[in-house]
């Protein structure tokens, strides 16, 4: 469901990038993809330790998905390797971020069960999903990956989803990954009884679809912890634009980010984007987002972010993608407010 209503989008459609599936046997094939990376990073910050030019050039994710088909039975593995990225929750760079096998019943209604990713937000958790290097937010509050069971039913014209899972919003950290500025991976212990996530998407027609989902933990110890998601997208020609907005509130300090220490934190977050597809291998996409952490406590936290990319196809397998992006970060009663610009070169392989 991930980025659903917006599959046909201008640049996905014209580009002619694409995941090749590979196929072993009639019952087990597999996809994949190879995202590298150089990245330039200037920081000036209100903390003079905080300032300086950083230089980065690394393999930043690597994931190889096996796919099973059995008839109205389906299964999915998805491995990957993530480095460095992965050393503020804890792990090692290497796990399994999917596996849940899906059960076909009649009318496009599906049974899923294991741990899959999240219905709710516009942009797509894996590189080859997006329209340019970095991700919008470093704190939007939004669900990654849980494990449970999620009954979807789809058309050609709408879609929609429920699960039931065992948590929505533990392990999330809100630690610097690509293109994100400030955070301090912030994020108690609270293991959540159980959490659900509704999704619904309609196709109104002339090119424009709309997404309304949330998602409810319920915690433990600590207190509960709710985001409201909803975003819509217009496509016209080589044209389109996606304008989304995310608000929500949790009473044990999931959404802390950018230094605040409180526990009831409210986290507002939306952007604004374009994409054109200039011709049929390539694009130029411009987008600004925003963020707001608020405490109660330490005070607000609050970003913008201006990102300009383009993206390439020199294959069919294979894209290149340049972005400028520029971050102001502002920070209340803090000393840590800073502004932030990276230049980035991506190398995207898919197979």
């Amino acid at each position: 469901m991930k980025n659903k209503i917006a599959i046909a989008s201008a640049f996905l459609a014209a580009s002619s990038f694409s995941m090749g599936e590979i196929v072993v046997n009639d019952f087990l094939s597999f996809e994949g993809f190879v995202d590298s990376s150089y990245s330039h990073t200037d920081t000036d910050s209100d903390n003079p330790s905080e300032n300086g030019s950083e230089n980065s050039f690394e393999v930043d994710q690597v994931e190889i998905s096996w796919l099973f088909n059995f008839d109205t039975v389906t299964a999915q593995i998805d491995l990957q390797y993530e480095g460095d990225s992965l050393i503020p929750t804890g792990e090692d760079g290497e796990l399994v971020e999917q596996a849940f096998v899906n059960y076909a019943l009649a009318n496009g209604d599906v049974i899923t069960a294991g741990r899959y990713a999240s219905m709710l937000g516009f942009e797509a958790f894996e590189p080859t999903g997006l329209y340019q290097y970095s991700t919008a937010y470093n704190a939007s509050g939004l669900p990654g990956y849980a494990q449970g069971v999620k009954y979807t039913r789809e058309s050609d014209t709408s879609f929609f989803g429920i699960s039931i899972q065992d948590e929505a919003f533990a392990g999330q950290f809100f630690a610097p990954g690509k293109g994100a500025i400030g955070g301090n991976g912030n994020n108690p212990a609270d293991d959540g009884s159980y959490a659900v996530e509704l999704a619904y998407a309609q196709d109104l027609g002339n090119g424009i679809a709309v997404f309304l989902g949330g998602a409810y933990e319920d915690g433990d110890a600590l207190g509960d912890t709710y985001i409201i998601n909803a975003y819509t997208t217009y496509e016209t020609g080589a044209w389109l634009f996606a304008a989304e907005v995310n608000f929500g509130n949790s009473e044990n300090g999931r959404f802390n980010a950018f230094g605040e220490t409180g526990a009831d934190v409210d986290v507002l977050s939306g952007l604004l984007m374009a994409n054109y597809a200039y011709n049929d291998t390539a694009s130029v996409t411009a987008r600004v987002s925003y963020e707001e952490v608020d405490d109660g406590l330490a005070g607000a936290a609050e970003s913008m972010k201006y990102t300009l990319a383009h993206n390439k196809a020199l294959a069919d397998n294979l894209a290149l993608i340049v972005e400028l992006s520029v971050g102001e970060l502002d920070v209340d009663n803090n000393a840590n407010d800073a502004d932030v610009l990276e230049l980035a070169v991506e190398l995207l392989f898919t197979f």
